[in-house]
């Protein structure tokens, strides 16, 4: 059968068009306003502490996010594209090795859309703010508090060695908490509605690493604190991608039900 050469052409024209459209839109989806996420909550929290997602990859579809490492060796602080470990004794150190893996971590692009002033706001009364003036039930926030604070507390946790991996519950009761006073740093964090509750914790969730200002700096989870002055930045996100384990763990790994643990 004759081909016209035409017909060759113009097909193949309009593959490549179909082509790059696609490539845009999974640009769009996954850089812009898009909230990634490695893992989701049920495998994580049934003991899913060794993944084979490397922080290159973390880095690679966001520059502000949270996190842990493998083993749960530090709470994770991703600001400005800088990946941050928070160790056992509080301090923050720089990872440079990104070729470490993570079991969970969720990361977006931010850039602010909406700024607030606050003095003397207590963690409750952000999540009152938060509650009143943004849509929690149906969309998802980025923030970012920036300021000082003139107390703080910052919650990591030692590695976790113990085979076969306990359940989170068990992990929560032997974190380590610091109490942090007159610290000036960021929070780094999130606001998730309902519907994603079985993909991470809805809710608000926020991580903190303090300024450097020649002094120690600390970082950590931050269930409790009290900002003496600073300023919320808010981004809204507007689509959610997840990256699923693919490891012979996983597949063999039973997902306890699950219970509700406030992080």
């Amino acid at each position: 059968m004759k081909v016209n050469s035409i017909h060759i052409v113009a097909f193949a024209l309009l593959f490549m068009a179909c082509n790059e459209q696609t490539k845009e839109n999974q640009f769009v989806m996954k850089k812009e306003k898009n909230l990634h996420h490695f893992n989701y909550r049920g495998a994580f929290m049934s003991g899913y502490y060794e993944g084979t997602f490397p922080l290159s990859t973390v880095v690679g579809n966001g520059d502000f996010g949270l996190g842990t490492f493998n083993n749960l060796d530090g709470e994770m602080v991703v600001l400005d594209g800088t990946i941050y470990r928070a160790k056992p004794d509080g301090s923050a150190e720089v990872v440079q090795d990104l070729s470490e893996n993570t079991p969970s971590a969720m990361v977006t692009y931010f850039k602010s859309e909406q700024e607030v002033y606050f003095e003397s706001l207590s963690a409750d009364s952000l999540k009152s703010w938060i509650a009143e003036n943004l849509d929690i039930e149906k969309k998802m926030y980025a923030l970012k508090v920036h300021g000082t604070f003139s107390e703080l507390t910052a919650r990591s946790q030692e590695k976790v060695t113990e085979q076969p991996f306990p359940p989170i519950n068990k992990i929560v009761d032997d974190m380590i908490y610091h109490n942090l006073k007159d610290v000036q740093g960021t929070l780094v964090g999130f606001q998730l509605p309902p519907y994603l509750g079985k993909v991470n914790y809805p809710g608000l969730h926020f991580h903190f690493v303090s300024d450097t200002m020649n002094q120690t700096q600390n970082a950590g989870c931050a269930p409790r604190y009290v900002l003496k002055k600073g300023t919320l930045e808010i981004m809204e996100m507007t689509s959610f991608s997840v990256d699923i384990p693919t490891d012979a763990a996983y597949d063999k790994m039973k997902i306890i039900p699950e219970k509700t643990v406030s992080m």
